[in-house]
Formats: C-alpha cells, structure tokens, sequence
C-alpha cells in the first residue's frame, strides 16, 4: 500500500515537471519594431500657397492621415500638415500660407508617424515656401498712375502720370529708365511691331508709342481720330480697339488704318478689355441703374456696331470704380474700388480686389494697401496692380496657374 502512494506521488510530481517544462518552451510574444520614416526627395522643392506638393521616401504609414508633415526654420515651428494622400512610400500635401510680404522662406520639413506609439520622426529636408503677395517699388517715380506693361522677355514697365517717365523692371528687380509720354493716365501695351504703346487721354496727343530701344514718344493717333482713348488692345489680326474715357469704343483696322465707331454711348471713366471675341466694359454713373456694371459684348463684324440685343450684363452694381481691368484666362474680371469708401471714418487706405466669374458671381481675392489701386495686368500666374495716387509701389498677387489656363473655377490659398 505505501509502495503504491509514493507510485502515484512520483507521477504526478513528474506530471508537473512536465508540465512546467512544455510552458518553459512556448515563445515569447513578437515585439514588432516600427521603423523611422525616411525621405528621399520632395517634389517641386519650392512653390506658392495652396499649390501641392509631393515627398517620396519609405516606412510611411499606410494610413495617409496618420502622417503628420511638420515644417519649422531654426527650430520654431511653422505649420503642420496632413497629407491629402499617400501611401508607405509617397506623401501628398497642400503648401501652407506661412511666407511674408516678398519674402520667401527656406524651412526645413519631418514626417512623423503619430500612430506609432514613439512617434518615430524622420530626418529633416529642405523646403522653400514662396509668398503671394509682393511689391515691388519704381524709385525713379513718384506715382505709378500711368499703366503697366510687360514685354516678351517678361520685363515690366510702368509710366508715372506726370512726369509721364516709363521705366523698365526686368525679372531680376532690375530698374532702368526707358522712355517718356507726354502724361500718363491712360493704360499701356505693347503692339505687334515691338513698340511700348500708350493712351494719353488728355490733350490731343492720343494714343502715342515708344521705339523698342526706348526713347521719348512718336505720334501714332492723334487725339482728332479718337477723343480721350483711355484703353486699347489688338485682336489676332492686328485691328486696334479704342475705349475712350467717355465710354466709347472704336476699332481701328489692321488693313486701311481708318477708325470706326463701334460702341456709340458710354459713361465717364469706363475702362474696356479685349479678352477672346469679346469686348468689356465696366460703368457706374449712369443715369439708369441697370446700365450700370460689368458688360461685355462680341466684337462686332467689319461694318456693324454693337447693339443692345448683343449686350450681355455680367454684373449688375456700381460698388466700383475702377480705373483698369484685368482678366485671367478663364474669363474672370478683376475690379477693385478706385478710392476708399466714403462712409469709412476709421482712416483705412486698403481696397479689396475682387474677381467677378463669367456668371456674375464676385470673389475676394485680396486687401490692397492703397487708397486709389489704378490699373492692373495680368502676366502668367501673377496679377500685378499699380498703386496709383498713394506712391511709387506695384502690388503683385500670386493667383496660380490654373487661372491662366482656365483649369479651376477659385484658387485655394
């Protein structure tokens, strides 16, 4: 009998050896390292708000959300991002607004992972954020009243309004004199032939242009063919059209050089475009409410003038007075009030610049430092606008590309 105790105690002692010995040998759990992201490149490296961008790399989340791209410069933090897409080896993201007044700023960028519970965080690249507004400053004029101007290698020109002195800014910031009217109010372009054209508007000079060497001014159109021209442009076929500061608009032919009347009424300071077939005009100050606003009208056909049935109104108000317009290539309109609100008594100088769609919808766009913004060109993605009375400074906006192109219907900055 006591043999077989110590029988049943040696089994299950060795039972739980056994036992023990099988839970000695189970593995440990798996830790899983999460490796740090790495990037490799960023694409385009430098750009303008709201415009995208692209970081190639690896050890991404997968979850493009749960990346978060951090952008400082000497360590104090400007903005962080989260990707709009991505995937463990491409990041995309949208630019943030963090750059000055011309100033653009090299930043330095990381990508965490803050699903991961260390947060690993890769190293650091370089990234140059490019600002949307700049100015630039003509020092040789008092007031950039006269027009702006931009010639096929990307120079721009400006006129003051007296003395009517043009001067050349090339890309570089470069200042040089170039020439000179005999006053500046009206708009200036460059024609066909090479030569700087511009509207006098007062007096009987007309509309006067400048050789491409530069220089004081030949006549081109005396004031006795076409009153106060304050704006003009060329179609394809080389046929000038007159807006007057009356309201009126002519067309000057390519082919006979004789002058036609083509839009016989108007109101003061109407200032026209030509964009496409069509021509625009804006009015405020007529005796009839409804003829005041955004117009525009196809060009008429050799012969033929333009009727009301051909008119179509785009906007419908007389909030603005603008002394130039500028359109994009989408067709939008850029208005801006030429002088500060008459019932504002908090001593602001800033008017808005807005944009009016093909559709009469109107915009913001920008809060120009200036009492009397005065004319305004568009050159590829920019819009520059002169300060007109209040100095010597032209206000550059960046608006992208896609308002070149017709590509989007806002910006996203």
């Amino acid at each position: 009998m006591e043999n077989n105790y110590f029988r049943v105690l040696t089994i299950i002692s060795l039972s739980v050896m056994v036992m023990f010995s099988c839970e000695d040998e189970k593995d440990d759990p798996v830790v899983t390292v999460v490796p740090a992201p790495v990037v490799t490149s960023i694409s385009p490296a430098e750009g303008y708000p709201g415009e995208e961008a692209t970081i190639t790399g690896e050890n991404f989340n997968a979850t493009f959300s749960l990346n978060l791209i951090e952008i400082d410069t000497n360590d104090v933090s400007l903005a962080s991002v989260i990707p709009s897409a991505g995937t463990t080896t491409s990041l995309t993201f949208t630019r943030p607004n963090v750059s000055g007044v011309g100033v653009s700023i090299t930043a330095n960028f990381r990508v965490r992972n803050v699903e991961d519970p260390d947060e690993k965080v890769s190293d650091s690249e370089s990234i140059t954020l490019l600002p949307i507004f700049d100015i630039i400053t003509v020092a040789g004029l008092p007031k950039t009243k006269g027009g702006l101007a931009f010639d096929a290698d990307g120079n721009l020109y400006a006129r003051g309004q007296d003395p009517a002195e043009v001067y050349k800014i090339t890309p570089e910031g470069e200042e040089s004199y170039f020439g000179q009217t005999h006053w500046g109010e009206g708009e200036m372009h460059f024609g066909p032939d090479g030569y700087l054209y511009a509207a006098v508007v007062w007096g009987e000079y007309g509309i006067v242009r400048i050789p491409p060497t530069g220089g004081d001014y030949e006549t081109y159109m005396p004031d006795t063919y076409v009153n106060n021209p304050f704006d003009f442009d060329w179609d394809s076929d080389g046929n000038m059209y007159i807006g007057t500061a009356d309201g009126t608009i002519y067309r000057r032919s390519a082919t006979t050089d004789e002058v036609s009347l083509l839009k016989p009424s108007g109101s003061w300071g109407s200032p026209m475009r030509l964009f496409g077939d069509d021509l625009y005009w804006y009015v405020k100050g007529a005796e009839m409410a409804s003829e005041n606003g955004l117009f525009k009208a196809p060009v008429p056909a050799e012969g033929d003038t333009i009727t009301a049935g051909s008119v179509t109104q785009i906007l419908a108000s007389e909030d603005y007075t603008p002394s130039g317009l500028a359109i994009d290539g989408m067709g939008n309109v850029y208005l801006m009030d030429g002088w500060i609100d008459k019932d504002d008594t908090t001593g602001t100088i800033t008017q808005q610049l807005v944009r009016v769609t093909p559709t009469g919808a109107v915009e913001n766009v920008y809060e120009l430092p200036t009492q009397n913004p005065n004319k305004a060109v568009w050159h590829e993605d920019k819009l520059y606008v002169a300060a007109g009375n209040q100095g010597n400074k032209i206000y550059v906006i960046y608006l992208g590309p896609d308002y070149g192109t017709g590509a989007v219907p806002q910006n996203t900055w």
